[in-house]
């Protein structure tokens, strides 16, 4: 009776040292991430500040489609990269052969992206009256952000599951200042729309810079490709592709609503409210850079449910808590952005709770897509296709509070099916 006892402080201690760690490792991180997010948040409300509402509309549309473009030309490569070098990850032959193969994969898929979304892309900006001049400028500068995107997501790849977290961090933070030293002193000579996106497209090309140098440093850059890799990114692909083409869309339904049904002065109000997801994103940036890739590293279906649900009710407990400070405090949050974003008061709590389920939608389907596991299309989509038709019909698209409202409803079925997809992945195997 003794011999437990005796184990119980032994236990206890090493409980405490592992919970220690996990804080000190996100502690760590998080301080490093919330000087970046300060950065990234000073670039933006300058941004907002200093355009006007036409220009900032532009921006908000350009941002937009920059991000559809990547979703197309994703289509799980992602997804698929991380599920298989989370097997490979400590081999450098092996982990080059796929880094490269992934590198192919993705610029072929580009091509078809652009192709698909740059008409719309420039019609989105003629019909919220963009001059010529001003479009053609945005146009190759976002395909070329776009295309350094790609380049820097796979290669990411390598630093963030070897956990290469002061990497992490030192791309973040250079990115970011990048960024601020070219909008900051453009604020007080000459700012609009295409200076701003040329100060993103700056940043991200010098991540690349940066990551390509380190990569080729650390794995076996010249190693070739290999067709068993390209045959499994592939079969994860096929799976994954009717989901990333319909979220292409979906992930960007409020801006492409209030476009098409509103006006360029509401197009900019959703763009400067939308700033405030800074504040998920940098709850994000720590998922996704500490927990996602050992959750894809992880083998073990027990400990991979705990973690499931870890890291899902502490996000959404962190997010909910904000979204209640915004909604008792709304006056300092428009503030921030301006004057003449001083009528949205109703409207700040709606934005901040749909940037709360997009983000813990992002959080939790990121557990799931960097180990291969994908929510079949044939429910997910007519669901969402279902629940935001009958929406559309229902609220005002031509308002801010009526999109934003179509935004935080139709984010629940993708978490709800998101949740059912981990808990059947993450079953015990039956005996044998």
């Amino acid at each position: 009776m003794e011999r437990p006892t005796s184990l119980a402080p032994h236990t206890l201690s090493n409980r405490s040292q592992k919970w220690l760690r996990w804080f000190r490792l996100l502690a760590g991180f998080a301080s490093a991430q919330v000087v970046i997010q300060v950065l990234g948040f000073l670039s933006g409300i300058l941004v907002v500040r200093y355009l006007s509402k036409p220009e900032y509309a532009w921006f908000t549309i350009t941002n937009t489609f920059v991000a559809a473009m990547a979703m197309l030309a994703d289509v799980g490569v992602s997804g698929a990269l991380s599920a298989v070098g989370g097997e490979v990850w400590q081999d450098n032959a092996r982990f080059g052969s796929l880094i490269r193969t992934g590198l192919t994969l993705r610029r072929k898929l580009a091509v078809a992206s652009v192709a698909v979304v740059t008409p719309v892309f420039i019609w989105m900006l003629v019909k919220n009256h963009a001059p010529a001049a001003t479009t053609a400028v945005l146009v190759p500068v976002a395909l070329t952000a776009f295309l350094m995107q790609l380049t820097a997501g796979v290669l990411g790849t390598v630093i963030s599951l070897r956990q290469e977290l002061r990497r992490m961090q030192l791309v973040g933070l250079a990115a970011a200042l990048v960024r601020l030293g070219v909008i900051a002193p453009a604020c007080l000579i000459f700012i609009d729309s295409r200076i701003a996106i040329i100060a993103g497209a700056v940043a991200v090309t010098l991540q690349v810079w940066i990551l390509r140098k380190w990569v080729k440093s650390s794995v076996e850059w010249d190693a070739p490709e290999s067709a068993e890799y390209r045959s499994r990114i592939l079969s994860i692909v096929k799976k994954q592709a009717p989901n990333t083409i319909f979220y292409c869309v979906q992930g960007q339904i409020v801006v492409l609503l209030i476009s098409i049904f509103g006006s360029a002065e509401r197009v900019a109000e959703i763009g400067a409210l939308g700033r405030f997801a800074v504040l998920f994103t940098l709850i994000s940036s720590v998922v996704n850079g500490v927990i996602v890739p050992r959750f894809a590293r992880c083998q073990d279906r027990s400990h991979l449910r705990r973690r499931y649900w870890q890291v899902a009710a502490g996000f959404a407990f962190l997010a909910g808590a904000l979204v209640v400070l915004s909604s008792l405090f709304p006056r300092p949050l428009l503030w921030v952005i301006g004057a003449q974003y001083a009528n949205l008061e109703s409207e700040v709590w709606l934005m901040m709770l749909n940037a709360a389920l997009g983000a813990l939608f992002v959080c939790l389907v990121s557990l799931t897509y960097f180990k291969g596991w994908v929510t079949p299309a044939a429910i997910t989509i007519p669901m969402e296709i279902g629940t935001q038709l009958l929406l559309i019909l229902t609220l005002d698209m031509s308002t801010v509070r009526g999109v934003l409202l179509l935004g935080c409803i139709g984010n629940l079925p993708p978490i709800l099916l998101n949740i059912i997809v981990a808990h059947l992945k993450t079953r015990p195997l039956p005996a044998t």
